[in-house]
């Protein structure tokens, strides 16, 4: 994962997780922030335990993630998908969500969305952290490239 791309997870962009559980019955959540640690090939998701209980427990149960990042102005996306494990909320997380919904509140004011909209997908109550270990990443902007899969040093 290159500067750009790393840089792109962490901006004012939507966060939407997709789980499983073991049956694979789908679970959609939405990120409160992410945090990328390049060196390591993975991203910690900040996610309300409170409002997405049955992600928590799907994570817990089979690790089975895949997590796309929207960017609600032109709809640029990327898709990442991996093995994660739930890990504890540290401050630094805590700041990076309180952050995020700051800047994806101001985000959503400048494109004409109604805060009352966009509150419920705002949620950072009982943070719990998603350490996604990245095992691929796919272009999903839509057009001609949407699937494709971003090699290793893109």
């Amino acid at each position: 994962m290159d500067a750009v791309l790393a840089t792109f997870l962490e901006s004012p962009v939507m966060i939407i997780v997709g789980s499983c559980d073991d049956g694979l019955l789908p679970q959609v959540a939405r990120a409160a922030g992410a945090v990328v640690d390049r060196a390591k090939g993975r991203v910690d998701l900040i996610v309300s335990g409170w409002q997405w209980p049955q992600t928590i427990a799907n994570i817990g149960r089979n690790g089975r993630l895949a997590v796309t990042f929207a960017r609600p102005a032109d709809y640029v996306s990327y898709q990442l998908k991996g093995r994660a494990a739930i890990v504890p909320a540290s401050a630094a997380h805590r700041q990076r969500a309180q952050h995020y919904i700051e800047a994806m509140t101001e985000t959503f004011a400048e494109l004409g969305l109604d805060q009352a909209v966009a509150a419920s997908w705002l949620v950072d109550l009982e943070p719990q952290v998603l350490r996604l270990a990245v095992e691929a990443i796919f272009v999903q902007t839509p057009g001609k490239t949407a699937g494709s899969m971003l090699e290793p040093s893109q």
